[in-house]
This record gives structure tokens, C-alpha cells and sequence, in this order.
């Protein structure tokens, strides 16, 4: 009976051993796990850090880029941003351009969207302010090109389907719009929506002021040092340094005269 009592204790013991040897097992690769859920959080987390890693992840980057924590860029790799180029809270970029060149010194104020898969070409010394929409296109001709010291007071559009260049030193006010596309209305037998883009240019060239609520159609080429007074629609080419108003605008007066 004692041989039998030993040998039930240390199988006993045996056993609780391994138990124990188990448990502390278990203990460890759970503990291995939490660590490898921790860390891989960590780099999610610095993954979506817009200040640490899009900068990063930017085809080039200048120096003193300033990026809002809620800034979201589905495609950083396609951006050339330059020298002290801010992004502040709320802009988007949802597609990848075909080419984004960013000047230095171009600040884009709170948010301003972005779309398309056309080119993007801003020069130095831009200024979007709030809720500006851009949307370059998704055809070869897509482009917007936006010269140096030029600026756009808050809820501008520009549509770059049918090509959009705009010179420098143009002043554009607020809920201007520059529609290089529109729908083919001349087509009956279908709807609108359905009958596909009508495209083509725009050109503003440089000293241009586009007044409040100003709408500039597709195929038209606005010359240099004009003023297109508030509210104006412009259909037609227009001669330089021309005062013009109305819908649609006609000329009223040259520049520098009363």
C-alpha cells in the first residue's frame, strides 16, 4: 500500500508539474501576443501619422511642410511639394494624379478637395483659401496648371477636363467657377447625364480679377489685365486690359479709364 500511495503522489506530483509547465506556456504566448498586437498597432498608428509619414511617402518633399493631423492623401507618392507648403484640416486627395507638382511658399487653407487623374501644376506663392474644389479630369488633355502669386477666395471650382492654365498674379473672388467641361445639352434622344462631356480649354492669362460668383465656360481665353465684374458669365474670348460685365459679359470700358 505505501509502494502504491508513492507511486500515486508522484504521478500526481507528475502531473501538476505539467500543468503547471502548461500554464506557464500559455502565460508566455500570450504574453508574445499581446506584444505583437501592441507593436503592430504602433506602426498603424504611425503609419496614419500625416505629420511623421506622408512627407515620407511623397515623391519629393521640401523643407518646413506643415500637415494637419486629419489631412488624407490616398496617393502620396505622386506629390512634389516644395519649400513651406502647409496643408491645414479637412483636405483631401483622393485619386493619383498622373503629375502633382507644389510650389513653395502655396498654402492650402481648411478643407480644400481635390479629384481626378490628371496633371496638377501649382507654381510658387499659391493661395487656396477655405473650401476650394479641384477636380483636373481623368482624360490626356486633364490638366490644371495655376501660375505664381495667384490666389482663390473661398468656394472656388475648377474643373481641369478639357485643360485649365492659369497665368500669374490672377485674383480670383469668392464661388468662381472655371468649367473647361460640361454636358452635351445639343444631344435630345438621351439625358444630359448620359451624353458624355462636352471639353475644351480655358485660358486666363496673367493681372486677370475675376469678381464674386464669376462663371467662365469651356473655350473661352480671358486676356491679360482684364477685370470680369461680379456675377459676370464669360462665354467669349475677351481683349486685354477690357472692364467686362454681365451675362453674358460684354466689354464696358478699358482699365484706367472712369
Amino acid at each position: 500500500m505505501r509502494h502504491l500511495d508513492s507511486q500515486c503522489f508522484i504521478a500526481v506530483s507528475a502531473g501538476r508539474h505539467r500543468l503547471s509547465m502548461n500554464h506557464r506556456w500559455s502565460c508566455q504566448k500570450f504574453h508574445f501576443f499581446q506584444l505583437f498586437v501592441f507593436r503592430f498597432l504602433l506602426l498603424l498608428i504611425a503609419d496614419n501619422s500625416p505629420m511623421s509619414d506622408l512627407r515620407k511617402r511623397f515623391k519629393s518633399c521640401g523643407k518646413d511642410v506643415h500637415i494637419a493631423e486629419d489631412v488624407r492623401i490616398a496617393h502620396p507618392e505622386s506629390l512634389e511639394v516644395g519649400d513651406h507648403v502647409t496643408f491645414m484640416r479637412g483636405f483631401e486627395m483622393c485619386d493619383a494624379l498622373k503629375v502633382c507638382r507644389i510650389g513653395s511658399n502655396v498654402t492650402f487653407y481648411p478643407n480644400c478637395f481635390i479629384q481626378g487623374t490628371g496633371e496638377l501644376l501649382i507654381a510658387d506663392q499659391v493661395h487656396f483659401f477655405p473650401n476650394a474644389y479641384l477636380s483636373t479630369g481623368h482624360t490626356d488633355q486633364s490638366l490644371i496648371q495655376i501660375g505664381s502669386r495667384t490666389h482663390f477666395a473661398p468656394g472656388c471650382v475648377l474643373y481641369g477636363h478639357g485643360g485649365l492654365r492659369i497665368g500669374p498674379d490672377v485674383n480670383v473672388a469668392a464661388h468662381v467657377v472655371l468649367a473647361t467641361a460640361g454636358h452635351k445639352y445639343q444631344v435630345t434622344d438621351i439625358p444630359m447625364s448620359q451624353s458624355g462631356t462636352l471639353a475644351a480649354p480655358i485660358q486666363i492669362d496673367e493681372d486677370v480679377w475675376l469678381g464674386a460668383n464669376v462663371t467662365v465656360t469651356a473655350g473661352t481665353h480671358i486676356a491679360r489685365g482684364c477685370v470680369i465684374g461680379a456675377n459676370a458669365v464669360v462665354t467669349k474670348d475677351t481683349q486685354s486690359m477690357g472692364i467686362y460685365m454681365g451675362v453674358p459679359a460684354q466689354r464696358v470700358r478699358d482699365r484706367g479709364t472712369c
